[in-house]
């Protein structure tokens, strides 16, 4: 096969064609699909035709040839073009061929099986299984176990979900588990046994990503976030209301900090009452950490501003470790003459778009630490357009606020003063830079436009305060590792549905959160493995592509009256091959096909 181009018009016409031999042997030519206009990269033609005929001709490569996304893409949009004119065409007349029953051919038990298959690698890389078995764990609640975290990492439910979804996925077939609803409990206990051991899991987890990542583990990433819930969680003492991250004040809530290292993995974590701030729960944090430094020296902790308190970075001191962390946005005004006189040097090798200047000085608080003065343009870009829109917000409810009291809706002085402190509570970004003045039937609105412009010039402006002795760019490349901790904290919250919780007791509320814990772990293999070989999609793209790839049964009615029936994966795209191949995993032999013969 080959691609050919023709004009028609002032239209170009892409064609997939096919060479052969009529029955007097002499050579055609004949069309197997039209592309409209399709801009097919024209170094990758002869590869991607190639690639069609093969998959038409249900062959393989022998050489497999890598291929790109974009090329991948090709093939299997032009496979499924062919597949579809195939079947808009008349139906065939033939009932049998070969001796099977063409038209009663029929395909059942479709389960999803392509992330469930990620999810087992995973798990088999990290040896959970050798673990938890020598933990004490049986062979059977291990298998549990493995399921309830790989549901995690593909699609987060509660445990009675679970039992349906288990259902719709070939999990239990290729861990050889079974639970109906009347076995729901084995689910809890599972969850229980887990938590029971949760320490010692993640010792040696970190012991064996240590070891596979090739990891230094000289920085220690700490943040905290929350997992709220929808009841009232009676039995759960750690259960209070507090601030929430996702502003769900309304709910109960437990606060979770976890530690990441410098490749993002997950080093500890800890679940805290729901009302405790997030600076206390440093110290209990740094006691489990106490246990994770393999080494004499001790890891520089780069923290949030919210955690970064002077008592606990005095704590921090005396304990041994280093710091790194910035200074909260409204402390910034006080370096604003450092920012307007400094000399800033700009970081190498960085788009213009996204450039960034820094500067090291001496503290002017403490001489044994050190500032580094950031300005980002893109940064400063994002918060003035923040600034910008929040003042739009309060101009229009500070607007409509003056049209009530002029047209004489709103009357009393005592009302119409409460309503501009609402207004200013509600828009307190802004509400500093204005002032609102009740005169006679109107409000006048001034703005302090001297404010305003200072605060403007802060935009894209931070600092960072470290005790480490290095140079500007290196200080900021070290705290730009915070943001594997907040990418973790991301995924925990979305994708590997830490909140909201949906247990009452303590222990199944800690359960669900560890869970969620391991299937990031999983995630962790996952995306390194995708990040060496160039793929640097995110999970959910990953698991959106796979999802296609099913594990099913055909029956076969034979003429003579038998049934075989054929259980296997059907055929992976070129898309979902690739991504086997980033993960080293061999698609076609992950299942062992399962034959049944049965007489009608």
């Amino acid at each position: 096969m080959f691609f050919r181009t023709k004009t028609i018009g002032s239209s170009k016409l892409v064609q997939l064609v096919e060479a052969y031999r009529n029955s007097e042997g002499q050579p055609r030519q004949r069309v197997i699909a039209s592309l409209g206009d399709a801009a097919i990269p024209e170094h990758e033609k002869r590869l991607i035709a190639r690639m069609v005929e093969q998959r038409l001709q249900n062959q393989r490569d022998l050489f497999e040839a890598d291929l790109s996304e974009e090329t991948a893409a090709w093939v299997d949009r032009i496979v499924r073009l062919i597949e579809r004119s195939k079947s808009s065409r008349p139906k065939c007349e033939m009932d049998y061929a070969d001796g099977v029953k063409v038209n009663e051919i029929e395909t059942e038990n479709v389960v999803e099986y392509g992330p469930e298959l990620i999810g087992m690698k995973a798990w088999e890389a990290l040896d959970l299984t050798t673990l938890l078995l020598e933990s004490g764990m049986n062979r059977k609640t291990v298998s549990t176990a493995q399921m309830m975290v790989i549901n995690r990492l593909i699609h987060p439910l509660s445990e009675l979900a679970l039992i349906d979804w288990s259902e719709q996925t070939a999990l239990p077939e290729c861990l050889n588990i079974r639970i109906t609803r009347t076995q729901k409990d084995r689910l809890y206990k599972t969850s229980d046994e887990l938590l029971k051991r949760h320490k010692t899991i993640e010792d040696n987890l970190r012991r064996k990503e240590k070891q596979l990542y090739g990891l230094r583990r000289n920085i220690v990433l700490y943040d905290v976030t929350n997992s709220h819930f929808e009841g009232l969680c009676e039995q759960n003492p750690k259960a209070r209301r507090g601030k929430n991250k996702q502003k769900r004040n309304d709910c109960l809530q437990v606060a979770v900090g976890i530690a990441y290292d410098e490749f993002g993995c997950a080093l500890a974590h800890e679940v805290f009452s729901g009302n405790m701030s997030d600076s206390k729960t440093l110290k209990k944090m740094l006691e489990r950490l106490g246990k994770v430094c393999d080494g004499d020296e001790k890891p520089v902790a780069i923290l949030d501003a919210g955690i970064a308190t002077k008592d606990n970075l005095s704590m921090l001191k005396d304990m041994g470790y280093s710091f790194l962390v910035n200074v909260t946005r409204g402390s910034r005004a006080k370096y604003e003459t450092l920012f307007q006189t400094g000399s800033f040097t700009p970081l190498p090798e960085r788009h213009p778009d996204k450039q960034v200047e820094v500067m090291s000085v001496p503290d002017p608080e403490d001489s044994e630490q050190r500032l580094v003065l950031c300005r980002s343009m893109k940064r400063r870009l994002k918060e003035t357009a923040m600034l910008s829109k929040a003042e739009e917000r309060f101009l229009a409810d500070a607007d409509a606020l003056s049209k009530r009291v002029e047209k004489g809706r709103l009357k009393d002085p005592v009302k119409v003063l409460k309503a501009i402190g609402r207004i200013s509570q509600r828009h307190r970004r802004v509400a500093r830079f204005y002032n609102l003045e009740l005169q006679g039937q109107s409000i006048l609105i001034t703005r302090d436009d001297d404010k305003m412009n200072a605060a403007l010039d802060l935009c894209g402006d931070y600092v960072l305060r470290t005790d480490q002795n290095f140079d500007a760019d290196e200080i900021w490349n070290l705290y730009m590792n915070l943001l594997k901790a907040e990418e973790g904290f991301k995924l925990l919250k979305g994708s590997l549905g830490i909140r909201p919780n949906f247990h009452q007791k303590e222990h199944r509320v800690d359960g669900h959160i560890f869970i969620s814990v391991l299937a990031y772990h999983l995630l962790c293999w996952i995306r390194n493995k995708l990040e060496q070989a160039g793929d640097r999609r995110q999970w959910v793209t990953i698991r959106r592509l796979l999802r296609t790839h099913c594990l099913m049964t055909t029956r076969l009615p034979l003429k003579d009256g038998r049934v075989i029936s054929i259980r296997k994966p059907n055929r992976p795209d070129e898309k979902q091959i690739c991504i086997y191949k980033s993960l080293g995993i061999h698609a076609e032999g992950s299942y062992t096909p399962r034959k049944t013969e049965m007489k009608a």
